[in-house]
């Protein structure tokens, strides 16, 4: 078999392999909220994905803190925490990936209110954490918010019991929103589409063969 050829083969198997082999990434999640939360991802201009509910009554919020494990969707380079409030102090904070999301290595941007947007939404079902966020009425909300900087706070006795330096994101009572940072903010580098994967593979082989056609003129 000609180098050439052997090239183009490799380049080829290389793609096959690369493309095959991809993966989503798993990662760490412990985040605690006063009164109710849930958890999405996408993008800069989208939700994509519901990624987790919190269903436990705001006193148990402490007691049922675990570090959960998941996968980030391919294609997926924002999370989105929403929280909610049903009365009295409301405040976030928490880990991913080990990062403390309310340090300042991480960038957040917090929404406007979006609970005018959620169906059925009330104080009673966040505080008792039996309210269920629909993907649908997050997304139908998303082009409506506003985004700036969100307040600290460590005063509430949640965030100062449970988060990783007593130090959470605050929002008014019986409102919610949405805090958004990056993927990479917390070491967590997303999965390329697998048309990205595969128009990079393409790539590669038309290099290989354009090689080859160059290898083929000088000998």
């Amino acid at each position: 078999m000609k180098k050439s050829t052997k090239l183009s083969v490799i380049a080829a198997l290389s793609v096959l392999i690369f493309v095959g082999t991809a993966h989503a990434i798993s990662f760490s999640m412990r985040i605690v909220g006063d009164n109710d939360f849930a958890i999405f991802t996408g993008t800069s201009t989208g939700i994509n994905h519901l990624l987790y509910q919190n269903n436990y009554v705001w006193m148990d919020q402490i007691p049922n803190l675990a570090t959960l494990i998941f996968d980030m969707p391919v294609g997926d380079t924002e999370f989105y925490v929403l929280g909610m409030g049903g009365g009295w102090q409301e405040n976030i904070s928490g880990l991913v990936n080990g990062v403390d999301i309310a340090s300042n290595g991480v960038s957040v941007s917090m929404s406007s209110d979006v609970q005018s947007y959620l169906t059925g939404y009330n104080s009673t079902t966040v505080t008792n954490g039996t309210y269920n966020v629909n993907l649908a009425d997050v997304q139908a909300a998303f082009s409506h918010l506003t985004w700036g900087s969100p307040v600290f706070n460590n005063t509430d006795i949640v965030i100062v019991q449970a988060a990783p330096n007593g130090v959470g994101f605050h929002f008014n009572d019986s409102t919610a929103h949405l805090f958004s940072f990056s993927t990479s903010d917390v070491g967590i580098q997303p999965t390329p589409e697998p048309g990205a994967m595969l128009l990079l593979g393409t790539g590669i082989i038309v290099l290989a063969g354009l090689r080859k056609k160059f290898y083929n003129r000088i000998v």
